[in-house]
């Protein structure tokens, strides 16, 4: 061994003494201390931003109504507008007044700051009506001593979030502020510390490992270490070597090793230098950040069995430049086509929720599609085109009646969640050949359907739950229906005049065809969740960190808003994203990041919290029809039984565990068929396994027949990308490792947001399997050629 470690040794000692290895390292003791200065400051969230908004258009309704309308000016809306600049007023009275007035996003934020600083407008008798989340509860109880002015701003903040409901984003309590040698950078970041250090660990840091490492260093390395080998195989350095009892393929390798030391030093400098300055500067130990050593290394090493082998084949480090950047290009181009593949062939087919409607399966897509899946063909014929380039949305689609679903199909609405043109309810009915009928007007910006009972469906749009009947929807469709005289009847009250009329509209607020649900003065913004009770007499849900249980109306009862029966503060920030299922007695709450809570479904007393790994990010829950268990998909594309453990007398568990894996993998979503009591598990794209609730035993599988485009996706680019390492996923792989995520959230609109997974294995993979076979050529070919 000793002859091989000289050799090795002898390779580091010519990387020091190469001129371009100093020049790389002054290169990173200069970016190192550029960077060095970077720091944080944290404090209270107070400051309006345009991000803020989650409904701008319902905000400038509200303002305008509170203005042109009598009866709000003593209302905490009103008192809000009365107070703001006299030009921002003069544009909202024209709002008020009917006229299209576009008032950016950026003035309403700094006349809401400037009330921050001014909170003449505040009166207590006047909030009392308005719904005060548990953060504002104790702020106001708090002594005037207590308060510091970067408290008082916030409480300021959040009485006029509780005026406005349904207007913002949910952020974070306290923000992150970037500094740079003691001085804040311009803007704040909307985040708390966890999501700050998720932030820097899940972006900043791959970026910049990716960049250097990944690109930067890969080429230097290559430039460095081409004439090793055309080196060693000069007549004098050869013979030199061999005249010693070595093996020529041993001899190689070490060769490979050593010439590896320019990137490892190099390597090794820039992510010591980074953890050491994320460490200290911001307070963010990442210990898996130096897994990315060996992973540069790794990457390296590819592009350098190439040029080993090109310099044995042509001895000239020129040439093995050449080859190494050839093959550099080649790896690009079929990493650009493969990516290509996955966005424009893959994703927009990839089935996103699921509805079954006896025998049929509907599903919507991520291309904003509509889809059924035909037996006879085997295939998924589309209803509403899916597309990549498609700028629409679909909502989810629901069971209206046995043979009939209900969606809609939002024109622009991919990242607007107000769309353009009209949003009709669609009507689809099997005795139709599932041609979609327009039924009833939906409210503004509805982004899902909730079936309630077998009479009722609730609407769910930015800021508001409302709620129609189901004849209502099928008189609208063309049907003829028998009056039931059901509660969701439009009631008997004049027409409201125009102009309030269309101030209803933009706010999302109930309109002729749809009743609210949600309590006065409580709204339903995201991150939110809703579910609602089989037999449509309750439905419990949470918002901004607030769980809340409504029960529906009797049917004597003219009012057609829900009551409030349980309430539950969550702990944690209330900026978490989750879903929200019922099962039997138990409501569970998952949210990224947080445990899992469980609560009792009469009074929302917490039962049970299980603690879950930060690999496990919920997508999505749904109950498994036996009134006791959960099943859960994560985003790393899994599904998971969550179960209980104990059953004491009262019949109510309070401890629960999470099973590993069930099922396939690369799951998209899930749904429950009370009619047999299976679950519909759709993976893979637009693969469905239809499983037992009970036992998750396969009942049926469904593979169908692929498309053109589909078939040279699997048939060529799959195996292709397979043949032709993919370094450039290798930096997802280095994502995973630094952040501890196995996916990534993408955010498409404020609450439809995706999951895209990390491509981990597959590149580790396909670039070892090639390492492997460039060496052994390289070895057959040095051992069986007298040089």
């Amino acid at each position: 061994m000793r002859p091989y470690l000289a050799v090795i040794a002898d390779s580091f000692r010519a990387a020091l003494s190469s001129r371009v290895l100093w020049v790389a390292f002054v290169a990173i003791w200069l970016l190192l201390a550029a960077l060095a200065p970077i720091g944080y400051r944290e404090d209270f969230t107070t400051l309006f931003r345009g991000q803020d908004f989650h409904n701008g258009t319902r905000m400038k309704a509200m303002l305008a109504q509170g203005l042109v309308d009598p009866k709000f000016k003593k209302e905490p809306i009103g008192r809000i507008v009365a107070a703001m600049p006299e030009d921002l007023r003069r544009q909202l009275r024209r709002v008020g007044e009917g006229d299209e007035v576009r008032i950016r996003l950026s003035v309403l934020a700094d006349a809401l700051n400037e009330l921050i600083e001014d909170q003449s407008w505040y009166d207590e008798a006047a909030w009392k009506s308005t719904l005060r989340l548990r953060e504002l509860r104790e702020l106001d109880a708090m002594d005037d001593s207590e308060m510091t002015e970067s408290l008082d701003h916030r409480r300021a903040r959040l009485r006029i979030e509780a005026a406005l409901p349904g207007v913002f984003e949910t952020r974070s309590s306290r923000s992150m502020f970037l500094t740079y040698a003691g001085m804040d950078f311009p803007a704040n970041l909307a985040v708390d510390k966890t999501q700050f250090a998720t932030l820097i660990n899940q972006w900043v840091l791959p970026t910049i490992i990716n960049w250097l490492l990944g690109f930067v260093l890969i080429f230097l390395g290559i430039l460095v270490t081409a004439s090793i080998v055309p080196d060693m195989l000069q007549p004098g350095s050869l013979h030199l070597l061999l005249s010693k009892p070595v093996s020529r393929s041993l001899l190689l390798i070490s060769k490979f090793i050593g010439g590896c030391a320019f990137v490892l030093l190099c390597v090794t400098q820039l992510v010591l230098g980074l953890y050491v300055i994320a460490g200290v500067r911001l307070d963010i130990w990442n210990i898996r950040l130096l897994w990315c050593i060996p992973v540069s290394v790794f990457l390296f090493s590819v592009f350098y069995s190439v040029s080993t082998f090109a310099g044995l084949r042509w001895r000239s480090p020129i040439l093995a430049i050449g080859v190494t950047t050839i093959f550099g290009a080649i790896c690009l181009v079929t990493g650009v086509i493969g990516g290509l593949f996955d966005g424009l062939v893959t994703r927009p087919e990839k089935l996103q929720h699921l509805a079954i409607v006896n025998d049929d399966i509907f599903a919507s897509t991520r291309g904003g599609g509509l889809v059924r899946f035909d037996v006879g063909e085997n295939r998924w014929d589309e209803i509403f085109e899916s597309d990549a380039m498609n700028q629409d949305r679909i909502v989810p689609p629901i069971i209206l009646g046995d043979g009939m679903i209900a969606t809609a199909r939002v024109r622009g609405g991919r990242f607007n969640p107000f769309g353009s043109g009209a949003l009709d309810l669609l009507v689809l009915r099997k005795s139709d050949q599932w041609t979609p009928e327009s039924s009833l007007r939906l409210p503004t910006a509805t982004s899902y359907l909730y079936r309630c009972g077998d009479e009722s469906v609730l609407a769910l749009n930015t800021g508001d739950l409302l709620q129609t009947s189901r004849n209502r929807i099928l008189a609208a469709s063309g049907e003829q229906v028998e009056d039931g005289g059901d509660a969701s009847k439009t009631q008997d009250e004049p027409k409201a005049e125009s102009w309030l009329s269309k101030l209803t509209n933009m706010m999302g607020n109930a309109n002729e065809e749809f009743t609210p649900v949600m309590p006065e003065a409580a709204g339903i913004t995201p991150p939110r969740g809703v579910a609602v009770d089989s037999g449509g007499k309750f439905l419990v849900a949470f918002s901004r960190g607030r769980v809340m249980r409504l029960d529906a109306p009797s049917e004597n009862d003219s009012s057609q808003r829900w009551t409030e029966t349980a309430a539950h503060s969550l702990d944690g920030e209330a900026s978490k994203r989750g879903v929200i299922a019922i099962e039997g007695n138990v409501v569970i709450v998952a949210r990224q990041e947080e445990p899992l809570d469980f609560f009792d479904v009469k009074t929302l007393d917490p039962i049970g919290r299980i603690e879950m790994t930060e690999k496990m990010i919920p997508v999505d829950v749904i109950g498994t029809g036996d009134g006791k268990r959960f099943a859960m998909i994560t985003g790393d594309g899994v599904c998971r039984l969550i179960s209980p453990l104990d059953s004491p007398s009262s019949g109510e568990s309070t401890s629960y565990e999470i099973s590993n894996s069930v099922g396939p993998s690369e799951v998209e979503a899930i749904k429950f068929d009370a009619r047999d009591k299976t679950i519909y598990v759709a993976h893979h794209v637009d693969q469905i396994d239809i499983v037992s609730g009970s036992d998750f035993t396969i009942k049926r599988r469904i593979r169908p027949t692929l498309n053109r485009w589909r078939w040279v996706d699997r048939m060529i680019v799959t195996p292709l990308r397979m043949v032709i390492p993919q370094t450039g996923e290798l930096g997802e792989t280095i994502a995973s490792m630094v952040s501890g995520q196995t996916a990534i959230a993408v955010n498409q609109q404020s609450e439809d947001e995706e999951l895209v997974r990390y491509k981990i294995v597959r590149p580790v993979i396909s670039c070892a399997v090639f390492i492997v076979v460039m060496l052994t050529l390289s070895c057959v070919y040095f051992s069986t050629r007298d040089f």
